[in-house]
């Protein structure tokens, strides 16, 4: 069977949780499955983790505008697939194979303010079309399989939830040049509204007077209502309390986790949570929202506080902050919580969809 995978999100050098577990997922694949061959579509070399394998093709399709649905496009029509898998919901424009899509997150349906028109109906194309042509779906939690059925009317037998798992590995901790202070919370993802920075930012406001060294610190891009976040950390006069890294790698990440007292997560929506794992990994206690997919994936292994109330986080990081027994057993619960997840696991899920088609 020749198996065609878009492999463009491989070559990102700034990777969002949805490329970071692609690029893991992919890997796992392939360490899987020898038989049968690969060819991965990017527009540049892989990395050198995805080299080397014997039945793998790396099919180098120049930059273009619109390059899923014309390049790439072009390419599959003359490569004689068996399956093509778009890890993300975008699809190429001839489809003369059987097709798998994954869908991460319908976070444009449920905040479509937060995008401008053009990208919110580009979002709501993509998933159209994906949902029409796809032979079979992938979503990574059953929130996001349920939000499918619910917004886009998609058949629940169409659709294959695969967890994501755990990124990267925690160790060899290097040296990244962040400067962040002694004790600090620790907030992964981009300063979006769904991520919840300005509830984020009224809990933290009402721990300050009680905590007068502790800090805040944002690890991620600054969306366009970044500076909305950043105001209103003014107005509170905490500016010097709350910090703003920007992007930061996955190094970086790793060290940010290491010296973190606990992880606050409390979005309003998410497809999965990667950040759940990765402080989990780090036997990094966890504070985020009692719904949704971060309640799915959490479990009862962190703390779960009602995201659009201050108060409601604020109680779940005193919670953790003012009791060292109840922050070892939620450290524990987290380890535990973890080996639910496993790349090897939802690759071969992916590898038995794929042979079933």
């Amino acid at each position: 069977m020749r198996i065609g995978i878009d492999g463009s999100a491989l070559t990102n050098p700034q990777s969002t949780g949805v490329e970071v577990a692609t690029r893991e997922l992919i890997y796992a694949l392939l360490q899987l499955d020898h038989d049968q061959q690969y060819i991965l579509y990017a527009p540049a070399a892989l990395p050198q983790r995805f080299q080397g394998f014997p039945n793998v093709i790396n099919r180098i399709i120049p930059p273009a505008k619109f390059w899923t649905q014309t390049a790439l496009s072009d390419a599959i029509a003359g490569d004689n697939l068996d399956v093509f898998w778009s890890p993300s919901n975008i699809l190429p424009r001839k489809l003369p194979v059987k097709v798998l899509a994954t869908v991460h997150d319908l976070a444009f349906m449920k905040f479509p303010r937060a995008y401008s028109w053009r990208s919110w109906l580009g979002s709501w194309l993509t998933v159209k079309r994906a949902r029409r042509f796809a032979t079979k779906i992938i979503t990574v939690s059953q929130q996001t399989k349920t939000d499918l059925i619910k917004y886009f009317h998609t058949l629940p037998e169409q659709i294959t939830v695969i967890y994501n798992a755990l990124p990267f590995t925690v160790a060899n901790l290097e040296p990244t040049g962040l400067s962040v202070p002694e004790k600090f919370l620790l907030v992964v993802g981009r300063v979006e509204p769904r991520k919840n920075p300005f509830n984020i930012i009224h809990a933290f406001a009402e721990l300050a007077a009680g905590y007068p060294d502790l800090h805040l610190v944002f690890a991620g891009p600054l969306g366009r209502h970044a500076g909305q976040a950043e105001g209103l950390a003014r107005r509170y006069g905490l500016n010097h309390h709350i910090h703003w890294l920007g992007f930061v790698t996955e190094v970086g990440l790793n060290y940010l986790y290491s010296r973190a007292l606990l992880l606050l997560f409390p979005s309003l929506y998410e497809g999965f949570g990667l950040p759940i794992l990765e402080a989990f990994a780090h036997d990094l206690p966890v504070v985020t929202s009692n719904s949704g997919a971060l309640q799915e994936i959490a479990g009862q292994a962190a703390v779960l506080v009602e995201p659009t109330s201050s108060s409601s986080i604020a109680g779940g990081i005193r919670r953790l902050l003012d009791n060292s027994n109840t922050k070892a057993q939620y450290v524990a619960m987290g380890r535990e919580r973890l080996s639910d997840f496993s790349w090897e696991r939802s690759a071969q899920q992916l590898l038995d969809l794929i042979n079933s088609l």
